[in-house]
């Protein structure tokens, strides 16, 4: 009888918490509609604590930390919502997959992180956001910018040919035709740069202004990454 009623109580107990589980994960669920309704209306901080609350009741909610991540994301925070979008994906991918949000926040910290002439940091960011977004021609045409300064000139004009074929009458194109023009001047092929900078002057609205400021930037960005290279080289020797 003894035996019976240990059995009874451990089976109660079990009960008890699935019971108190399935509880809080609707009150996680809930959490989270609130969340996206506050978010939905532009109401930022309000839709954090939601999507806080939601993950603290069910960690493994991969939505919720997708939301959160779009909340990070609204409010400047690049870094803090890469953290949720990883954690999102980890949990979810099929939910993830193909996710402009999260291609448009490894992207931007790629474009941050190349700024700052963290190229390996750039080129990282950007390999994540073609994973999950694989015909983002953006992404392609960013990284191919990140290589150039980075003088991976080869690899380079890979990147500027897939962003090309993806997306080939884009403004985005434009950008690719004067960066890959300008790796084949550094290459030393003259008419395959004419060629190319005068396909980027023809799609591009701003005109050859445009074309020669985005070529100014990416020139001064290649030289200082010399100038870091030829000061390191000095230290080490």
């Amino acid at each position: 009888m003894r035996r019976f009623s240990l059995s009874l109580f451990s089976f109660l107990i079990l009960l008890a918490l699935a019971s108190a589980h399935a509880q809080n994960s609707q009150t996680a669920k809930d959490y989270l509609k609130r969340g996206i309704t506050r978010l939905s209306k532009g109401d930022t901080d309000g839709a954090l604590a939601e999507f806080n609350k939601a993950i603290e009741l069910s960690p493994q909610m991969a939505e919720a930390h997708l939301n959160r991540g779009k909340a990070r994301r609204a409010k400047g925070d690049l870094d803090g919502a890469i953290e949720d979008y990883e954690e999102a994906i980890g949990l979810d991918p099929h939910l993830t997959s193909n996710n402009r949000d999260i291609t448009l926040a490894f992207a931007n910290r790629g474009f941050i992180r190349t700024n700052q002439y963290d190229l390996d940091g750039a080129i990282s960011d950007y390999d994540k956001a073609i994973q999950i977004s694989p015909n983002d021609a953006d992404s392609y045409i960013k990284r191919a910018e990140a290589y150039l300064i980075k003088s991976d000139l080869q690899v380079a004009i890979k990147d500027f040919d897939k962003g090309i074929s993806l997306n080939p009458s884009s403004a985005s194109a434009s950008m690719a035709y004067a960066g890959r023009g300008f790796t084949h001047l550094l290459q030393g092929d003259e008419d395959a740069a004419r060629k190319d900078f005068d396909k980027s002057i023809k799609l591009s609205n701003e005109g050859r202004i445009f074309l020669e400021l985005h070529l100014k930037i990416l020139e001064t960005q290649i030289k200082e990454m010399r100038r870091r290279r030829a000061e390191d080289q000095q230290r080490v020797a």
